[in-house]
């Protein structure tokens, strides 16, 4: 379908005509992609023409997430054939709309205020048996590209150093008690086993393994003396 041609007659067949009746000013050249409050870029059309000139943009410009929002808000807020919501137009905007909204596209992934109230929220939320299983399936099998290992090391370089106030609270948060009193079975040692093999430490990792147990050896010998 030349939705080109059709936006095109719209607009032409506006154009030559005089509406008596109720009308909506319409942008042929949206200002989200540069058009501007002037007489040759405005046109009268009626309701439903309108409704369907932002449908043909949309697909004109696919991904456009300001078009998929108007055409959304023109859906959803106006009475469309004899009072009834165009299912299936509504339907194919919502989902244009939730795709061009994924992955680095969302601004809500961009807002560091945003991300720190979402974590205010799961702070000490409990997750069912139901819903860790389903992670756990998701993340089965998964491997990450080499871009994306090399985005995560970049930002681990950039994360900030943890505050002594940081510090000071994971010392006093409670022990993890899961494993207390329980034994890896032999087949998840196998398992571990397996997938250690053939890897090699670097230095640094050994020498960073040698300073931890030294603490650790520190920290005992300091509670003995205390106890």
């Amino acid at each position: 379908m030349n939705y080109q041609q059709i936006y095109y007659n719209l607009i032409q067949r506006a154009r030559n005509r005089e509406i008596l009746g109720y009308s909506e000013k319409h942008h042929i050249i949206p200002k989200c992609l540069g058009g501007e409050d002037t007489k040759d870029n405005l046109v009268k059309l009626y309701p439903e023409e309108h409704y369907l000139a932002h449908l043909i943009l949309c697909k004109l410009n696919s991904g456009n997430q300001k078009l998929l929002y108007a055409a959304m808000n023109m859906t959803t807020g106006s009475m469309i054939n004899n009072g009834k919501r165009n299912n299936k137009a509504y339907g194919w905007l919502r989902r244009q709309y939730a795709e061009s909204m994924t992955g680095d596209n969302n601004p809500n992934r961009k807002n560091p205020k945003i991300q720190k109230e979402a974590a205010k929220k799961r702070c000490g939320q409990k997750r069912t048996e139901e819903t860790k299983q389903r992670m756990s399936l998701a993340q089965k099998g998964r491997a990450f590209g080499e871009e994306t290992k090399i985005k995560m090391a970049d930002a681990a370089k950039k994360r900030p150093p943890i505050s002594e106030e940081t510090r000071t609270k994971l010392k006093q948060r409670k022990p993890n008690t899961y494993w207390t009193g329980k034994q890896m079975s032999d087949e998840t040692k196998e398992k571990m086993a397996v997938s250690r093999k053939g890897k090699k430490m670097s230095e640094e990792a050994r020498e960073k393994m040698r300073v931890a147990a030294k603490i650790r050896e520190e920290n005992k010998r300091k509670q003995k003396e205390t106890a």
